[in-house]
C-alpha cells in the first residue's frame, strides 16, 4: 500500500491522531518515500479491505520501519468488536526491519487498518524508493516525435536532436481563454506552436512511418480501446522508432479502491471507435474513486476520466496483445517490450521499439 501519496493527498480514508508526515529520506542505495510518525501518533486506513493491493494478504507490503533513535512499531487490523495485530517491532537507528504482517485466518470482510508508533518514540517508515519512471526512458526519444496529450505541461522537450509535437483535443489558447486569471508570460506560451489539435487514439494527423517516437504520460488510461490504440500509434511509427509512455498504477493511486481489471476487460472494449467513456465506465469510476461526483455532473466539466485500471502485469498482458496483432498483419515487430516499476509506486513505464 502506497501510504507516502495517501497521506500527501489527504486522501478521504485517511485519519491521523498526533503527527504524520509525508517525507523522503536518503539511504546508500537511493532515497526512498516515507512517513514520519511524532511520538504517539497514529494512521488510520479506513475501510482498508477496499483496497486492491491487500485483497490477496500480502506477507510483505514492502514497508520497512526505523527511526533516528530507539522506535517502535504496530499495525494492527480492526473491525467491530473485533481486531488483530499484524505486526509488532522494535529497534534503534542502526536498523531497517521489513514489516511482514501475519494476516489471521480468516480475515473480516470489512476491517480498518492502524499503524502506530510507541507513546515516547518518533518512528519512520519506509514505503518505497523514491522512482522517477521516466528516467530511463527519456534518453530514448530522439528525432521527430510526438507526446500524446500533455496538457500545458510536456514531458518531452524541444532540443537540437528532438522536434516533438503535442497533441491534444483542444489548443493550449482556449483553455487559456477559459481558465487563465491573468496574463500568461512568454515562457508559458512558448510551446504553444508546437501544439495539434487531433485525437488521441487515432493520430490522424500524422502518416504511417512518420514518427520516431510516441511518447504519453498518464494518457493511455484515459483512452477507451488501449489495445487498439497502441496498435494504431505503433502504424505511425518509422523503423527503428519508439513507443513509451507512463501510466498509474492503479493500485497505488486514488483508484486503489477500484476492483481488479483484468485483460478480458480491456479485451472487451477492442474495436469501440468512441473518443467517450460509456455511462458504465463513468458510472463505476464514480462508485469506487470518485463517490462525491456524478456522471452528469463529471460530462459537464468535460472531466477526463480513467477508463482502465492497469498495473504493472496487466500492462505486460495489454502490450502482448499489441504485438501478436502486429505479427498478425505482418507488421514490423518490436525488437523487446519493456517494463519498469517499483514496490508501491505510484506509476510505471513501458518500452517497445521497432526494428529498423
Amino acid at each position: 500500500m502506497n501510504l507516502y501519496d495517501l497521506v500527501l493527498r489527504k486522501d478521504r480514508a485517511i485519519d491521523i491522531a498526533g503527527s504524520v508526515e509525508s517525507c523522503t529520506v536518503k539511504r546508500p542505495t537511493g532515497s526512498m518515500r516515507a512517513l514520519r510518525f511524532a511520538p504517539g501518533s497514529n494512521l488510520c486506513v479506513r475501510s482498508a479491505h477496499e483496497a486492491q493491493c491487500l485483497s490477496d494478504f500480502p506477507g510483505n507490503p514492502g514497508w520497512q520501519a526505523t527511526g533516528n533513535s530507539e522506535w517502535s512499531a504496530v499495525v494492527e487490523i480492526k473491525s467491530p468488536n473485533w481486531s488483530a495485530i499484524l505486526a509488532e517491532a522494535h529497534g534503534d537507528a542502526s536498523v531497517e526491519v521489513d514489516l511482514s504482517l501475519g494476516w489471521p485466518v480468516p480475515v473480516p470482510s470489512h476491517f480498518d487498518l492502524f499503524v502506530r508508533a510507541a507513546p515516547t518514540r518518533p518512528l519512520l517508515l519506509l514505503v518505497g524508493p523514491l522512482f522517477n519512471p521516466r528516467t530511463a526512458i527519456l534518453p530514448l526519444l530522439r528525432g521527430r516525435g510526438v507526446e500524446v496529450g500533455p496538457g500545458l505541461n510536456p514531458v518531452v522537450q524541444p532540443r537540437h536532436d528532438v522536434d516533438v509535437r503535442y497533441v491534444e483535443k483542444k489548443h493550449p489558447r482556449e483553455w487559456a481563454t477559459t481558465y487563465a486569471k491573468r496574463e500568461l508570460t512568454k515562457v508559458e506560451t512558448a510551446l504553444w506552436d508546437r501544439y495539434i489539435v487531433d485525437s488521441a487514439r487515432y493520430l490522424m494527423g500524422f502518416e504511417d512511418g512518420s514518427l520516431d517516437f510516441i511518447f504519453s504520460n498518464h494518457v493511455l488510461e484515459h483512452l477507451v480501446d488501449p489495445i487498439g490504440t497502441l496498435t494504431r500509434w505503433w502504424d505511425r511509427l518509422a523503423p527503428g522508432g519508439v513507443l513509451a509512455g507512463v501510466v498509474p498504477d492503479a493500485r497505488f493511486t486514488f483508484d486503489w479502491r477500484q476492483p481488479t481489471w483484468s485483460i478480458d476487460d480491456v479485451r472487451a472494449q477492442r474495436g469501440m471507435e468512441t473518443d467517450v467513456p460509456t455511462q458504465e465506465m463513468y458510472e463505476r469510476w464514480c462508485c469506487y474513486t470518485s463517490p462525491e461526483n456524478t456522471p452528469q455532473s463529471l460530462r459537464a466539466r468535460d472531466y477526463s476520466i480513467h477508463v482502465n485500471y492497469l498495473t504493472p502485469t496487466l500492462m505486460r498482458q495489454v502490450l502482448d496483445e499489441v504485438v501478436r496483432e502486429i505479427e498478425q498483419r505482418g507488421r514490423s515487430a518490436p525488437d523487446g517490450v519493456f517494463l519498469q516499476s517499483v514496490a508501491n509506486g505510484k506509476d510505471f513505464s513501458f518500452l517497445m521499439r521497432k526494428t529498423v
